[in-house]
């Protein structure tokens, strides 16, 4: 099985590293790749709050770090940059319902996408995409709550392409599915209660 990643000319550069790191045929198994392949993998099939192009940017500056030999210490954000990162964050929350990906979310922050994933990253604590499904998944916890919606059109109207993938990014979240959720939310504590003597 095999997972690659396409990286544009300006990503390369962004990225940065030794020029000779970029030329590397081939690398073993080392483990500070691996375990961001895995984590490639998890995003490719839908198993992880990391978005698959954010997964190939971290994949490919550790790739870089590891094959040059450097460390990189990411510098702390400044108020400038700490600003620009909280009203990009603000800005996914007020369009979480629309079709959005990295690249567009960096444009509307006015850097480049490897920029604005680390900048975010670093300021708010989560990738984009991992804040991304958390804003779609607090708005549909609200929608569940007022239990006017079906749970497919919650899903649909959050920004959720399906509803497979809602049932299971909620359930995953929430330790309870959209209907148990809503039913706990409409005063069913039973539910809730009974959660909670499992988890113990």
């Amino acid at each position: 099985e095999c997972l690659s990643f396409h990286l544009a000319p300006a990503l390369v550069d962004a990225i940065g590293g030794r020029s000779d790191a970029w030329r590397a045929g081939g690398v073993p198994p080392l483990p500070e790749l691996m375990v961001l392949g895995e984590l490639a993998q998890a995003a490719a099939e839908g198993r992880s709050g990391v978005g698959l192009d954010e997964a190939g940017m971290l994949f490919a500056a550790r790739f870089v770090d590891v094959v040059s030999g450097q460390q990189r210490r990411p510098p702390e954000a400044a108020a400038r940059d700490r600003r620009r990162a909280v009203e990009a964050a603000l800005w996914v929350d007020a369009h979480a319902h629309e079709p959005l990906d990295l690249e567009r979310a960096a444009r509307e922050a006015g850097l480049s996408a490897f920029h604005f994933l680390r900048l975010f990253a670093r300021v708010l604590g989560v990738t984009p995409h991992q804040y991304l499904v958390r804003a779609r998944l607090r708005r549909a916890a609200r929608l569940l709550a007022d239990g006017a919606l079906s749970i497919t059109d919650i899903a649909l109207d959050v920004g959720f392409g399906d509803l497979s993938n809602f049932v299971r990014t909620f359930h995953r979240a929430a330790g309870v599915s959209p209907r148990g959720f809503r039913q706990a939310a409409r005063g069913e504590r039973k539910l809730v209660q009974d959660r909670l003597d499992r988890a113990l």
